[in-house]
């Protein structure tokens, strides 16, 4: 249920939800539940509505972490442990239904109620099963007594005296009878249930052997069964009395029996070993909670001794941690509760004394609200209609803070006081509504908004798509909220009729739960086929085109309607978990391309350092010889992360530049022989040198236009973003790269043949 009212939207409620609401009155109601009718809680100043709801709220924290503890410290190992946790809780149970809190009583109480039905339910089977146990080990351990067994030295039969005594008349006449029929062997009888036993015993024949090992197997299968158990003081004193009703037990006459008392043994030394762990366990727990207790009391020490009496709620929560941590080591419990309560018991004289303070002070908190309600009355009467209405607004709304600054006042006095001050606020508000034109633009605009929330919300009631519908309401009041008020009359009357709107299709929600229940089933079908084509596409290696259908899938997914509650979170974390797949292996692959990259740009910058070494060769056509070998490493490389690009490719050229200018200055025929040797050169031979010269700087221009072309070509590669699904485009640009460095390459060569040409021609003059 969304939280309804505000203290300036409603002239019903300050505040509601689930649990409880607040009276315009101030009056805090908490709701009827199965376990407590409807009741008041307390009484608060409209301006600290919030603050109160938020200290009971946090009151029913504590009281989830009673009941938690409850069970966590709880030992339900037997029936009477499971009887005293009862007890505890329902005494639990009867102390937070009259508590001052506000939240989920019946969850709470019903969550708590389950778990101390299933503990009965555990422990009533684990009672049954040691019962049947123990009822077979009876059986078992009812050996025939001998009849040296039954012979005192003057050859009496001791035993089976008393025996038989303790028989009636009926079976006494059975034991003669049986005496006389069978052997001369005397069988003792003792209560009814061995006698049965016996008589079991005879009737079925079984030899002396067999209940012999029978006895001592029994014996075995019954520390089996102690061994599991949690009891220890019983559990301890069992294994005992195996001990001795081995030692007490019938003659084995062959029988191998030693197994069972190897295996009792073992079980022994393993129940031994577990109870050992099981106290070292509590002692471990005890002192941490030894621990808990001190610094507990330590937090309450020091509120008091920093004399914060105000702390009344971090106290409770002390107080209520205190009380839910149970084992302490004994020597240790008496003096730490001493302390606390004497910490408590100051704390709670000075809590008195603080409340007297409190009233005096809502009584000089109610002269001063009149004090300032009276200079606001005055105010309005000296308002001048012409004035500047911004800065009588700013002077009113500073009145109007000092009284809400202002703390509380008596209870039987807060209703008239603020009623005083909202009627001051609405002669304010009307007469500026009437005097200031922008004002009243605004006061319209937002009623325009409001008047078409309104709209909205009453259109809601004929949609036939009820579980988009029901999300809408919600943005509904939201956006509500976000317009700026009215007039209060105003407010309070388009607030109802908003509210009226929301709550008819709210009721046509409820009469038609079937309907809704049926459409969010159908967006959840919607959503699911959505998850699975997620999931066919999260291993995908096309980052691009993958990401795009990605982000149509996530508009898709926010235009299917609602699903059940139930439903949501989970399908949603599958839809996210293979987003979150692919983006994950996506950042991974890009990682490695950046790595790569990096890897490149530090191969350039070395075959980049060898190339500047050549521009000072002392042989400037061997450092070109050198130099080629070096830009087809360049090249090879690789792609270097964008940020460096330009810079390598501008740093290679130039050096490059410097190598290739040193060659052809030191190719070039006239710097070979220089101006004072033309005369030497034929005819034929300067034409020839001439009509080179022009061939090569043709070709120099044609060089230099390729390679600025060349660089504004892999310039644009920067447009274009990393993708290894392929682009008709890029690979495009690429190609025309490669075309251009091969155009050079040649045309490098042929300057270079021309050169060596022209070079030839001088030398041979």
């Amino acid at each position: 249920m969304t939280d309804t009212n505000s203290n300036n939207t409603s002239s019903n409620h300050l505040f509601e939800n689930n649990f409880a609401y607040v009276t315009e009155e101030g009056e805090i109601f908490l709701k009827k539940t199965k376990f407590f009718d409807k009741r008041v809680l307390t009484k608060v100043d409209p301006d600290s509505v919030d603050a109160q709801i938020k200290k009971l709220e946090d009151a029913f924290s504590i009281i989830e972490e009673k009941f938690e503890t409850l069970f966590e410290e709880a030992s339900t190992e037997t029936k009477e442990q499971v009887d005293e946790l009862e007890e505890k809780l329902q005494s639990l149970k009867k102390d937070v239904t009259e508590a001052d809190a506000i939240g989920d009583f019946e969850e709470l109480i019903s969550n708590a109620d389950k778990k101390l039905a299933k503990m009965k339910k555990s422990v009533t089977e684990v009672a049954e099963k040691e019962k049947q146990s123990e009822t077979a080990e009876e059986e078992v351990e009812q050996p025939s007594v001998s009849n040296e067994a039954e012979k005192t030295e003057d050859g009496e039969v001791t035993e089976n005296e008393k025996a038989e005594e303790k028989k009636t008349a009926a079976e006494e006449e059975s034991a003669e009878t049986d005496d006389e029929e069978e052997s001369d062997e005397i069988v003792v009888e003792t209560e009814d249930e061995e006698s049965e036993v016996s008589e079991e015993s005879d009737e079925d024949d079984i030899d002396e052997e067999e209940t012999a090992e029978d006895y001592y197997k029994g014996l075995a299968e019954k520390a089996e069964t102690l061994a599991e158990m949690g009891d220890w003081a019983y559990a301890s004193m069992e294994f005992d009395n195996i001990d001795t009703q081995w030692e007490e037990g019938p003659d084995p006459e062959g029988a191998d029996i030693k197994p069972y008392r190897e295996k009792i043994d073992e079980l022994r030394e393993q129940f031994e070993q577990k109870k050992k762990d099981h106290y070292e366990e509590q002692k471990r727990i005890k002192q941490e909670n030894l621990e808990k207790k001190k610094d507990l009391l330590d937090q309450l020490k020091k509120i008091v001794d920093e004399e914060k009496w105000t702390h009344t709620r971090e106290v409770g929560k002390i107080k209520g941690k205190w009380d839910s941590i149970k084992p302490i080591p004994a020597g240790e419990q008496e003096k730490l509760e001493k302390s606390f309560q004497k910490h408590l018991d100051t704390f709670d004289e000075h809590k008195v004394d603080r409340l007297v303070k409190k009233k005096q002070q809502e009584e000089d908190n109610l002269t001063g609200k009149l004090v300032t309600l009276e200079k606001m009355e005055k105010f309005l009467n000296s308002v001048d209609e012409e004035a500047d209405w911004k800065e009588l607004d700013k002077k009113f709304s500073k009145y109007a803070k000092q009284f809400r600054k202002i703390g509380r006042v008596p209870a039987d006095k807060n209703q008239q006081t603020w009623d005083r001050f909202h009627e001051t606020q609405d002669t304010f508000h009307s007469m500026r509504f009437k005097y200031d034109k922008k004002y009243r633009k605004n006061i319209e605009k937002f009623l325009s908004k409001k008047k078409k929330l309104i709209d909205e919300a009453e259109a809601l009631l004929d949609t036939d798509n009820i579980a988009k519908a029901a999300r809408q309401v919600n943005k509904l009041h939201r956006r509500w909220k976000k317009v700026g008020n009215l007039p209060q009359k105003d407010e309070n009357e388009l607030w109802d009729r908003f509210k009226a709107a929301t709550d008819k299709f709210n009721d046509k929600k409820g009469d038609n739960i079937e309907v809704l229940r049926q459409q969010e089933d159908e967006n959840y079908k919607q959503k699911l086929q959505l998850i699975e084509k997620a999931e066919d596409i999260k291993d995908s290696e096309d980052w691009e085109n993958t990401h795009n259908e990605y982000q149509k899938l996530m508009d898709q997914w926010k235009k299917v309607g609602p699903v059940p509650r139930k439903k949501s979170s989970k399908i949603w974390k599958k839809f996210k978990g293979a987003m979150d797949h692919f983006y994950d292996r996506r950042r991974d692959h890009f990682k490695e391309v950046k790595e790569e990259r990096k890897d490149n740009l530090k191969e350039k910058e070395e075959v980049l350092e060898k190339l500047k070494a050549l521009k000072t060769h002392e042989n400037p056509i061997e450092a070109v010889n050198e130099a080629k070998p070096l830009q087809e490493e360049f090249k090879k490389a690789g792609y270097v992360p964008i940020k460096h690009k330009n810079r390598m490719w501008k740093e290679y050229r130039e050096t490059c530049d410097v190598i290739y200018d040193r060659f052809r200055a030191a190719k070039s025929a006239a710097q070979v022989v220089g101006k004072e040797n033309v005369d030497n050169f034929s005819t034929d031979d300067i034409a020839e040198i001439r009509d080179k010269k022009k061939k090569a700087d043709k070709l120099r221009k044609e060089i230099k236009k390729l390679s600025s072309e060349l660089i504004q070509k892999k310039e644009s590669l920067s447009y274009f973003k990393p993708s290894n699904s392929g682009s008709s485009l890029l690979d495009d640009v690429k190609k025309k790269i490669d075309e251009a460095e091969e155009e050079i390459a040649e045309k490098e060569d042929e300057l270079q043949e021309l050169e060596i040409e022209i070079d030839k021609i001088k030398r041979g003059a």
